[in-house]
C-alpha cells in the first residue's frame, strides 16, 4: 500500500523529494530508493527447482532496507525472536529509578568516586 502511494502516476515520492531536496538526508533518499527497487526480478532472484515434480519457483532479493515495509518487518520479528532467546530464559526484574532534576548535581559531583 505504501509503495502505491510513494511510487503512482503522481508521482508522490519523486514531487516531495524534489521541493524538499534540501532538507532530507542522504541515507532517506538512499533507503526509498532501495525501497522502490524491493521484490524487482530485474534486480535479481534466486530460482527454486522441485526435485520431484519440477516446479519452479523465481523469488526476487528483497532490500533489506530499515524502511521498506516488507523487509524491516523481518528484520525486527528475527530480533525479537533471539532476544526471547536470550533474555527471556533467565530469572531477572527489571527496576527504573528515576532521580529528583534537584539531585542531579549531587549524582554528577560523585560519579568517580
Amino acid at each position: 500500500m505504501l509503495k502505491q502511494i510513494l511510487f503512482d502516476e503522481n508521482g508522490n515520492w519523486n514531487a516531495f523529494s524534489a521541493k524538499h531536496k534540501k532538507k532530507i538526508r542522504f541515507v532517506v533518499i538512499k533507503e526509498v530508493e532501495k525501497y522502490r527497487k524491493c521484490g524487482d526480478p530485474r534486480n535479481g532472484f534466486k530460482v527454486f527447482v522441485c526435485e520431484g515434480c519440477h516446479d519452479i519457483k523465481w523469488v526476487p532479493y528483497r532490500c533489506k532496507g530499515r524502511f521498506c515495509t516488507t523487509c524491516s518487518c523481518g528484520e525486527t520479528e528475527e530480533w525479537s525472536r533471539l532476544m526471547c532467546e536470550d533474555v527471556v530464559q533467565v530469572n531477572h526484574r527489571h527496576v527504573v529509578f528515576t532521580i529528583d532534576e534537584g539531585l542531579w548535581d549531587v549524582f554528577l559531583r560523585t560519579e568517580n568516586c
